[in-house]
């Protein structure tokens, strides 16, 4: 009968085969997970002045900007 006993030894070896399997990857892929983040950052920080400006606007069409 064979043994299920887990040691510590094949959690950490486990660990690091799946991060090397991982590193390996992302250096497959190179910068397109960087760009694509810069783009969507650039998106939502062009979406959200966007509205800032938008809700001065109203504010001020109705007398509440401070």
């Amino acid at each position: 009968m064979t043994s299920l006993m887990i040691t510590m030894t094949d959690v950490f070896y486990a660990i690091g085969d799946f991060s090397y399997l991982i590193f390996k990857g992302m250096r497959a892929l190179g910068h397109i997970p960087n760009i694509i983040l810069w783009v969507i950052i650039a998106f939502l920080l062009v979406y959200q002045t966007l509205q800032i400006l938008k809700q001065d606007k109203e504010a001020e069409k109705n007398g509440t900007l401070r």
